[in-house]
């Protein structure tokens, strides 16, 4: 019987101090699917669910609280990139669960846990790499080696956050 390759990378390494690339190429593939999710939702929310929507409540609401500046497009946006950024974590968090971060084939599932991987992702993703970005742009680099670069630190980041904080197993845990 044949072994996949993640599975045989995993035996490759076992016991070294890359122990942890199997796992890593699993979250890789996880995150390959959200970035594609994310995108597919927010294409769905723009383009058909929200095609004709002015906002105009809401922007009525913001211009009331004085964000005079914010606009029904700006609203539209920010309302389809959070729908495909909760649907996206939640589909990570899914699949982190059952598939990078099981426990002996177990799903490892809380609320705790949940919450945690939505900071994780809100942190590197919504906050560090506009951030990055923002800073090496200063550089003169082209906007995509920007976006490459970025990616660089924060999927790595990522993924350390997700494997020691949101999917750490504690006794705690083990108890309910």
């Amino acid at each position: 019987m044949k072994k996949n390759p993640i599975t045989w990378l995993e035996e490759k390494v076992k016991g070294t101090p890359f122990a942890f690339l199997g796992q890593f190429i699993r979250f890789g593939l996880v995150g390959v699917s959200n970035t594609l999710i994310q995108y597919l939702i927010e294409m769905l929310g723009y383009y058909v669910l929200f095609r004709n929507a002015d906002f105009a409540r809401l922007t009525g609401f913001l211009h009331g609280l004085g964000l005079t500046g914010v606009t029904g497009e700006g609203v539209k946006v920010v309302v389809v990139t959070a729908i495909g950024f909760v649907v996206s974590v939640t589909n990570a968090y899914y699949w982190n669960s059952r598939f990078v971060f099981d426990e002996d084939g177990k799903p490892v599932r809380s609320w705790g846990g949940y919450f945690k991987s939505v900071v994780s992702y809100g942190f590197t993703g919504l906050i560090l790499a506009p951030a990055l970005k923002l800073w090496m742009q200063g550089w003169g680099l082209p906007y995509w080696a920007v976006t490459l670069l970025s990616l660089v630190v924060t999927i790595p980041l990522n993924f350390v956050l997700n494997k020691l904080w949101a999917f750490r197993h504690t006794k705690e845990d083990q108890h309910g």
